[in-house]
Order: C-alpha cells, then sequence, then structure tokens
C-alpha cells in the first residue's frame, strides 16, 4: 500500500500533473506487481524556486524536475524496486518528463505502521 507524494512545478498544468499521476501509478503497478485498485497519492505544486536540484549532479542534465517519494509496506526486493524505478520513469517520459528529471526515492516500514482507514486498527 504505497502512498506516493508528488511535488511537481505549480507551472505544470493540471491536466498534466494528473497524466504524471497516473503515469507514475501505472509505472508502482507493472514494477512490482501491487494491484491497480491501491492507489492512494498527494501532488504538490510548488512555486518558482522551490524546487532545487543540481543541474548536473551524478551526470545528469535536470531542468524540470519531478520528485517522487514513495512511502510503502517493506516487501519488495532490490530487482523490484529497480524494476518500478524503470517503470515509472518510462511512463512518465511518455508524457514529456525527461529521464533525468525524474527523482523517486522510497520510504518503507511495516504493515503494523498504517492505519488505512477502511478496516480499521484491528
Amino acid at each position: 500500500m504505497p502512498l506516493v507524494t508528488v511535488e511537481i512545478s505549480e507551472s505544470v498544468p493540471v491536466e498534466t500533473r494528473r497524466r504524471y499521476a497516473d503515469a507514475i501509478h501505472e509505472g508502482l503497478v507493472e514494477g512490482l506487481g501491487m494491484d491497480a485498485a491501491d492507489r492512494f497519492q498527494v501532488i504538490h505544486p510548488l512555486p518558482d524556486g522551490h524546487i532545487i536540484a543540481d543541474p548536473s549532479y551524478l551526470g545528469g542534465e535536470r531542468r524540470n524536475v519531478v520528485y517522487i517519494r514513495v512511502q510503502m509496506v517493506r516487501m519488495y526486493d532490490k530487482a523490484a524496486k529497480t524494476q518500478m524505478f524503470a517503470a515509472v520513469a518510462a511512463r512518465l517520459e511518455a508524457e514529456g518528463v525527461r529521464p533525468d528529471d525524474v527523482f523517486i526515492v522510497i520510504t518503507e516500514n511495516t504493515l503494523e505502521d498504517w492505519y488505512p482507514g477502511a478496516r480499521g486498527a484491528r
């Protein structure tokens, strides 16, 4: 059950933000093999100057970075995560986001750290 937070420039139109969110979700489903109905996302549009990314760190060529934070239960191995990174980047590229502008970080915890509301704390 990932919770995905996306930080993006407020100059990106709302319709495009939704396409990016869809692409990210589809990449998670493809890469991790997770249930397509397991979708929880928050998009934070930020003003100019609030997104900072070194333009060439590690040999990249960053221009308009899309930061993606995925908080999820620890249950996927390195290969699945690598596959997910590639799937998200590919799907975002299809929406016009350059691969160098995709920045993804995963934070993992355990199932006991989640309260999804519908099933309650049992």
